[in-house]
């Protein structure tokens, strides 16, 4: 066999094995065609991911402002009889007493509310009895101090049941309150005794809700004041908006009937429902989305288009003890 054969012959039996130029430029192309649409998909499902998560969050901070505010609201008034005398300036100029509720309306900006109740419903913080004559200021023996600090400092009702008073106790020992030095503590006149029915001793709920939009702009937080001194708290982040309108029942005598809607009711115990309306957005904005702050109550919408998204939540609550 000559050499060129035996050469052929060994080339047909081991051929080498390889891909073309064109075959692998092909397969490149198909790999960089799919590997685009995977990471296409991935990103856009981790947009997704993330701005499910942050309206998620929004609503979470919208269902919690609205659980806390709806409860205040339905009780407010609860356990008082008449109003009691509060300091001047504690809520507005000229303004010294409050029974259930105290709305300041604000065509600029989010609203106010004042809310006012007796605290009686915690197994923690029961209510005592008065054990001994109490007039004005000073001092009252009660039957327990459970659940009042020894520091004092907590608001306190003292009612009859026909008259009451608001107090704020300074040292809480040996079964006494003590209502000491302090701007809630004078100007009182009413006269409570321990003839049947002795008179009741329990935690006031005093508190403002509002919105904080300057300790932090880009994060505006509903806060929670209880107005015995010590500093606000957050209640739910991101709420960039707060408006409420009250029902009014204006006959008279009241028949329970709604007469009118109003942001600025002159006799809080006419009110008959509130509608609380929230804006809440998102924590952070999102790139390519464009949107401003709705209008809201009586509280024009506008401002600069931003990144962030937002919910509108809209609520009436009955208002079940504003009436005298």
């Amino acid at each position: 066999m000559t050499s060129a054969r035996r050469d052929a012959s060994r080339a047909h039996r081991h051929p080498e094995a390889g891909f073309s130029l064109v075959e692998v430029m092909a397969a490149l192309v198909i790999l960089a065609i799919a590997m685009t649409a995977v990471f296409a998909t991935f990103i856009s499902q981790q947009k997704s991911f993330t701005v499910q998560s942050r309206v998620a969050e929004m609503q979470q901070n919208l269902r919690q402002a609205v659980e806390y505010m709806s409860r205040d609201i339905r009780l407010s008034g609860y356990g008082i009889p008449d109003n009691v005398v509060i300091p001047n300036n504690v809520i507005a100029a000229g303004v010294t007493s409050i029974r259930s509720l105290y709305a300041k309306d604000n065509t600029t900006g989010p609203d106010q509310i004042y809310i006012l109740y007796m605290f009686d419903m915690d197994a923690n913080q029961p209510p005592a009895v008065n054990t001994t004559a109490m007039t004005g200021t000073g001092s009252v023996n009660v039957d327990n101090t459970t659940g009042f600090l020894p520091a004092g400092g907590e608001l306190v009702l003292v009612t009859d049941g026909t008259t009451s008073d608001l107090f704020q106790t300074t040292l809480v020992a040996g079964g006494v309150l003590t209502f000491g030095a302090g701007a809630y503590n004078t100007g009182h006149t009413k006269l409570y005794g321990v003839g049947p029915p002795p008179s009741t001793v329990a935690k006031a709920r005093f508190v403002r809700y509002f919105i904080d939009s300057t300790t932090d702009p880009a994060h505006p937080t509903l806060m929670v004041d209880r107005m015995g001194g010590a500093a606000a708290q957050p209640l739910a982040d991101d709420i960039e908006d707060m408006q409420l309108t009250y029902a009014i029942d204006t006959s008279s005598p009241a028949d329970g009937v709604v007469d009118v809607w109003t942001s600025n009711p002159a006799t809080p115990s006419q009110i008959r429902q509130v509608r609380l309306q929230f804006v809440a957005r998102t924590r952070l904005p999102e790139a390519g989305w464009a949107e401003t702050r709705p209008a809201l109550g009586n509280h024009p919408g506008g401002g600069t288009a931003d990144g962030y998204r937002r919910r509108i939540y809209d609520v009436v609550i009955d208002v079940r003890n504003s009436g005298v």
